[in-house]
């Protein structure tokens, strides 16, 4: 009896399909391995600064940290790149080791013994507070959070216009004035707002702090720090998703 043959078509079909399920769960897994990763990085950057001192900490804020990564890496891997999560590991891996430093040079007893907080400030006075004081206690990690946001900033499309009529001929003076306008002004406004969003984070953290805890924990702080470059990273691919067409217009050239 002879066996009937299966049609080369259900074949190429079946093929497609087994091969489509089987991306779906590599990639399914790829995704559990980095947000695994990632969150173990984001509570392994907020242990780690603590770890030569003997000072009392809260397993609360390593999680919170490692949630508020992995919510910005969601949201940017829905609509964005892949390679975000890189940014974010890197982001928080300097800050973890800039904490350290920070930590090195003066106790953390002392830098909770400096920071007075007050339940009576109003918001932006409480803001302010915070960013102040990090401003003072944490020079290492303000450092590193500048570099990092000039470094990773990227360029506007005004910023590549300029560098075209820069090309063109256009006088010196108002190459700088354009590249003053285009590169140096919006990294420095990225880092205010970085840091506005640092001083936002602490400010909650603190309140949730004095509430479970009755008093901030040092690992607090780092946290707080995690917390607020994860909130820059959120509300910059938002910014930069509503912009992204204004990317890919061309850029017009002066005849």
């Amino acid at each position: 009896m002879a066996h009937a043959t299966v049609p080369a078509w259900r074949l190429a079909a079946a093929s497609r399909v087994r091969s489509l399920l089987t991306s779906i769960a590599l990639v399914r897994a790829r995704r559990e391995r980095d947000l695994i990763l990632l969150f173990c990085c984001a509570w392994l950057a907020t242990a780690l600064p603590l770890a030569p001192h003997r000072v009392p900490t809260l397993w609360l804020w390593g999680a919170l940290s490692g949630a508020c990564l992995v919510t910005t890496w969601l949201v940017q891997h829905r609509s964005r790149r892949r390679h975000a999560i890189w940014s974010l590991l890197g982001c928080s891996a300097l800050i973890g080791i800039a904490s350290f430093c920070d930590f090195w040079r003066r106790s953390p007893v002392f830098l909770l013994s400096q920071c007075r907080s007050s339940a009576d400030d109003a918001l932006f006075t409480g803001i302010w507070r915070h960013m102040a004081f990090h401003w003072q206690w944490f020079p290492v990690t303000t450092i590193a959070m500048l570099l990092w946001i000039s470094l990773a900033s990227q360029a506007a499309p005004e910023a590549r216009k300029a560098a075209v009529l820069c090309r063109d001929g256009v006088g010196w003076r108002v190459n700088i004035l354009r590249k003053l306008r285009t590169q140096i002004l919006p990294r420095l406004a990225r880092g205010f707002f970085m840091f506005f969003c640092m001083g936002l984070t602490m400010s909650g953290i603190e309140a949730l702090g004095v509430l479970v805890q009755g008093e901030l924990s040092a690992d607090g702080f780092v946290c707080a720090m995690l917390c607020g470059m994860s909130l820059y990273h959120l509300l910059v691919h938002f910014k930069f998703w509503r912009s992204r067409k204004e990317w890919n217009r061309p850029i017009p050239t002066l005849h």
